[in-house]
């Protein structure tokens, strides 16, 4: 055991780092294969034509960059490197231009641990130091091409030297009384998703609609690109379906929507099942670690005091089954800017809500036991009447707009050109219009029959939203504004919206429409100071 080791610990040893060598080949790839795929784009058109010789030019022009990108990379590791010194953690980078950052150890505020799909087959990471100033900082603030052993000890020992180098007020008082406590700090709590839990949380994530929408986009550009390089008639198969009755084009219009609906839902559980492989959550004494991914891990570090407020979600999958998913609104410490993390962190992708307050106790200790010990309140019937007016006037307007574009073009006879696609796109149109509005008031009515609304002596509780729900809970503290504002229509019917705001950006939960007026004066004089 040397020196600067006990009960196992790994230290860094002393002196100036250079990334592992491998990282060289990794950030080689990763400069090269971009425009590798874009010389293949320019000489596709070639070789669909017969010209077999284009994949020798492709060959030599892939070997060509790739040399090139790695006499870059290998540039740009052998001038870079790190080095922990007394004063702090100090980076000197380029060649011509030498230069060095030092970042004390003490305005280390969170260090993530990443890693992109090249990173991770040659088992490197890379970790994000959070100083408050990464909007200057840039890429100079990150140490990439770490091994993932190398990375946890260079992590934790940055924070140790944080934690040695701060006030000696500020200090842990335990560690104080306790000098015979190990340096290597130990989570408090550690949470894991099972195999089962894996896959239902990310069946139950799916998002069907904007994946088929893609699938449908590329599939559009495709066959453009295909008919470009002739290989595919894309006039035919236009004129195939002019001659085809509306009757007949139904089924095959419904099994294009089905077959990419599947299609997407499909990919949808796959990018989630990648994104939520390796879930991991670790509780400190001032902070909460998450880990996740399998392509591209990644590893954010949030600080406990900038948390905003706690947002429990739950699309209409998760309400069946009685799951969510909790996450974090974050913002950057005063001062700070572009700070990293802010914005939303997601803590446990799915958890069962009788386990929310357990997991809180846990991980937020001061979110838990709010919902289980507030009374909530719910909207009246005309917040109910008033969600569907709103859901449905869109729809006899946009309908008439529709129509009289439709009369005008074919008027001026600007559609002649495209009447081979004027039915099929009439019938989609009027289909998913319908499909829309219903869906619209189903959300509608969900909402409305799921708001809720009420306080604690510290803290705010708001439920909205219809096929995905959200419950956020505010501690008063966090809150820098409230207002209360009301429509001519509002005050007729006797009701207001209510809106919240935090030191966050996003204020997604925070607003409640509709609720009755008096409760949301009530609400109102209870943020104001007391005197």
């Amino acid at each position: 055991m040397t020196p600067g080791e006990k009960d196992g610990e790994r230290r860094i040893p002393a002196g100036e780092h250079h990334a592992n060598p491998l990282s060289v080949l990794v950030e080689a790839l990763k400069m090269a294969w971009g425009l590798v795929v874009l010389v293949a784009l320019g000489l596709a058109g070639d070789f669909f034509a017969g010209n077999l010789a284009t994949l020798v030019t492709l060959a030599l022009a892939a070997a060509g960059i790739f040399a090139a990108c790695l006499a870059l990379s290998f540039v740009v590791w052998r001038v870079r490197t790190w080095e922990l010194a007394d004063e702090g953690l100090v980076v000197r980078w380029g060649l011509l231009n030498r230069r060095r950052l030092t970042i004390p150890y003490e305005h280390i505020h969170t260090v993530s641990m990443n890693s992109t799909l090249f990173e991770r087959i040659f088992g490197l990471v890379a970790l994000d130091l959070d100083t408050g100033a990464a909007a200057t900082e840039g890429d100079a603030s990150k140490i990439s091409g770490l091994r993932e052993g190398e990375a946890e000890a260079l992590r934790a020992e940055l924070f140790r030297r944080k934690r040695a180098a701060a006030p000696v007020g500020e200090k842990n008082l335990e560690a104080q009384e306790s000098p015979d406590v190990p340096e290597a700090e130990q989570p408090l709590a550690v949470f894991t998703l099972t195999n089962r839990k894996l896959v239902l949380a990310a069946a139950s994530r799916i998002s069907a609609v904007g994946q088929a929408f893609a699938l449908v986009v590329l599939l559009g550009n495709g066959l453009t690109q295909l008919g470009e390089w002739g290989l595919f008639d894309l006039e035919g198969a236009g004129a195939g379906i002019a001659d085809a009755e509306i009757p007949a084009l139904l089924p095959l219009l419904a099994g294009f929507v089905v077959s990419a609906l599947v299609l997407g839902a499909v990919v949808s559980f796959v990018v989630n099942l990648a994104r939520y492989t390796g879930w991991r959550v670790e509780r400190y004494a001032d902070r909460v670690m998450v880990e996740h991914g399998l392509l591209s891990r990644a590893s954010r570090t949030v600080v406990v005091g900038r948390v905003q407020f706690v947002a429990v979600r739950q699309g209409i999958i998760r309400q069946l089954i009685g799951y969510a998913e909790v996450s974090a609104q974050v913002v950057a410490a005063p001062g700070e800017s572009g700070g990293e993390p802010s914005g939303s962190v997601l803590l446990h992708p799915f958890v069962r809500l009788d386990e929310l307050d357990a997991f809180l106790a846990e991980a937020l200790p001061d979110y838990a036991g709010v919902l289980g010990g507030i009374e909530l309140r719910r909207l009246g019937p005309v917040a109910c009447r008033r969600a569907v007016v709103r859901a449905a006037i869109w729809w006899p307007f946009a309908t008439a707009i529709f129509f009289g574009v439709h009369w005008f073009f074919g008027l001026s006879g600007l559609l002649e050109s495209a009447a081979w696609l004027l039915r099929p796109v009439l019938v989609a149109a009027i289909v998913l219009s319908v499909a829309l509005l219903v869906g619209l008031v189903v959300d509608a009515l969900r909402a409305w029959g799921a708001a809720r609304y009420g306080h604690t002596a510290r803290e705010l509780v708001l439920v909205t939203g219809g096929l995905t729900r959200l419950t956020v809970i505010v501690p008063r503290a966090r809150l820098q504004r409230m207002s209360v504002s009301a429509s001519p229509f509002q005050r007729r019917a006797g009701v207001a919206t209510l809106s919240a705001r935090t030191a966050a950006s996003d204020a997604e939960g925070l607003e409640l429409c509709d609720l009755p007026a008096e409760d949301a004066d009530a609400l109102l004089a209870w943020f104001r100071p007391r005197t």
